[in-house]
């Protein structure tokens, strides 16, 4: 068993995704929910810095930026680097990845592109709304776009019976992940 990595632009041609799965996935959205005592661009400061996913993410192991325009602005590119475990062993999957929203102290958000030529796949986004005085609520939400090819769209696109059951499951790991990683930042900011 070894450790399989998959890059974006590595794989061919960009296929058609399966119409019959558009809906189901149109409505594939996760998200999770914690309050930081801190003030709301404090949090927001520490997600935007999106090369510091690393230490938080139990999945996402790190983020570089890609492209002359580096920073937590629209547009701005990076590449995210993600690891899990498999039954025949490890995978790691490298995607690019677009900011959409960066209104300091109030959203974060960015698309993450597929493994053929990067179309915009999920799309992830962080809000930021005071809960009492220096304290901020966090909220994660993680939505697939309808017709986004991520990993989890091709092997429900390739036994569509399963898939529903397919989501389900990388949907309650995902939402799982992102309560750690909260957890795990407001950690670093309760301190």
């Amino acid at each position: 068993m070894g450790t399989e990595v998959s890059r974006w632009g590595e794989h061919g041609r960009r296929p058609v995704p399966h119409a019959s799965n558009r809906e189901l996935f149109a409505r594939t959205v996760g998200c999770a929910t914690t309050e930081i005592p801190c003030p709301a661009e404090d949090a927001w400061a520490l997600v935007a810095d999106v090369t510091r996913i690393g230490e938080f993410s139990p999945e996402c192991v790190g983020a570089r930026w890609i492209g002359p325009d580096c920073g937590a602005h629209v547009g701005a590119r990076f590449e995210g680097t993600n690891r899990a475990q498999t039954a025949t062993g490890g995978l790691i999957w490298v995607r690019p990845c677009t900011i959409v929203v960066a209104d300091p102290g109030r959203s974060f958000g960015f698309v993450v592109g597929d493994r053929f030529d990067g179309t915009p796949a999920t799309h992830w986004l962080y809000e930021f709304a005071s809960a009492a005085p220096s304290t901020c609520r966090v909220t994660v939400t993680f939505r697939h776009l309808p017709d986004g090819l991520s990993g989890l769209r091709l092997l429900a696109d390739s036994d569509l019976e399963s898939a529903e059951t397919f989501v389900a499951a990388r949907l309650r790991e995902l939402t799982e992940g992102m309560q750690t990683t909260l957890g795990h930042m407001r950690a670093v900011l309760e301190n």
